[in-house]
């Protein structure tokens, strides 16, 4: 079989047995039986940076149709990268009886540290994106950059996560047209079914319409923009709530934690005051800590926001609250104690959660308020 002719699917996670070109003899030299080897024994993988990749297992010999393999060495790692062998022809081994796993079980685990998000190993399993792929980058796609004025323009962008409707890469190269993002930055893209197996990724980089500050202050566009999506989950319903959050104000329940002194003070108070302390004012003479709330689903932790303090209901009852920028809110829940699945607006009434792949896309977006 040859790579350039199956991808990388054939290859990923499984053993193949390359001929041992000229170029390749230097990466058996500290193997066992190196000097009599004809083929390679590989193992490949997916270095999410530097693409298709085999680790060199051990040397081999191969006769008419059968294989020989000499013992590995853990000490040395050599690796091969696929652009050398793409019309080579190799032979896979399928191994369903994991013999050769068995034996070769320290190297290969050795490539533990090459392991990936869930939702970038998700994005390997998804067929249709196989004719947008880089041949020798599974993790990077061709996705189109639309925008009105522009021609439509073809970059690549590695895969970083994905959400409910689409996927959020790193675009890896600079646009030759003005899109209003650059190589480095995070974009979110959609997959269109065009005809039967054929699928072309977009990405849509149109300027929404301005706002002004006040048109955000009352939380209003914000629920409007959520129930919009809850009745039409489409691509421009998602980015209009997104837009809508990076310049949003939002209400933040916290916890109020005195200083020890403060906390005696307050006790005090209350055992000379009794019932009567209802109104009274406490001046505080340390700072009082404000700790965002967090809420628990199963075993997921979610940051709680809110488009208005009415919007918290009873629940809010318990908590001092805090008006913050969203963008703070996601710089709270990054750095929150727990491991924050993600941002949920409006818990209570009609919610939207806003999970931690897509919190690079709302800081990377350009601010939709007038002359800002």
């Amino acid at each position: 079989m040859k790579y350039s002719e199956t991808g990388f699917r054939a290859y990923y996670r499984h053993f193949v047995a390359v001929p041992l070109k000229k170029e390749l003899q230097v990466l058996l030299e500290e193997f066992p039986g190196a000097d009599q080897a004809n083929c390679v024994l590989t193992y490949g993988y997916i270095d999410h940076i530097a693409g298709m990749t085999l680790e060199v297992i051990a040397a081999g010999i191969k006769h008419e149709d059968e294989f020989y393999f000499g013992d590995t060495n853990s000490k040395v790692t050599s690796k091969i990268q696929i652009g050398l062998i793409m019309d080579e022809e190799c032979d896979y081994f399928e191994d369903q009886d994991g013999e050769l796993y068995t034996r070769y079980s320290d190297k290969i685990d050795m490539l533990e540290t090459y392991d990936v998000d869930e939702d970038i190993e998700e994005s390997r399993e998804m067929n249709f994106l196989d004719e947008l792929r880089s041949p020798e980058y599974p993790d990077d796609v061709l996705v189109y950059l639309m925008k009105d004025g522009n021609q439509p323009e073809g970059c690549w962008v590695r895969i970083e996560g994905l959400g409910k409707h689409h996927i959020i890469g790193t675009l890896l190269n600079e646009p030759d047209q003005k899109f209003g993002y650059h190589e480095g930055e995070k974009v979110a893209f959609f997959a269109y079914q065009q005809e039967e197996n054929k699928f072309i990724l977009c990405s849509d980089m149109n300027p929404s319409a301005a706002i002004t500050a006040e048109d955000l202050e009352d939380g209003s566009m914000l629920e409007a923009a959520i129930h919009a999506f809850h009745q039409e989950q489409t691509e421009e319903n998602l980015l209009d709530i997104l837009e809508i959050l990076r310049d949003s104000y939002v209400w933040i329940p916290c916890t109020a934690v005195m200083s020890e002194r403060d906390q005696l003070s307050f006790i005090k108070m209350l055992e000379e005051k009794g019932e009567s302390i209802i109104g009274e004012n406490l001046e505080t003479e340390d700072e009082t800590r404000l700790i965002p709330d967090v809420l628990q689903s199963g075993d997921s932790f979610l940051f709680p926001v809110f488009s208005t303090v009415d919007a918290m209901g009873e629940y809010g009852d318990d908590f001092s609250k805090m008006q913050q920028p969203f963008l703070e809110a996601i710089s709270l829940a990054e750095h929150n104690k727990r491991d924050i699945e993600g941002i949920i607006v409006n818990a209570f009434t009609e919610p939207f959660a806003l999970h931690k792949e897509l919190w690079n896309v709302v800081k990377n977006m350009k601010s939709r308020i007038e002359n800002n």
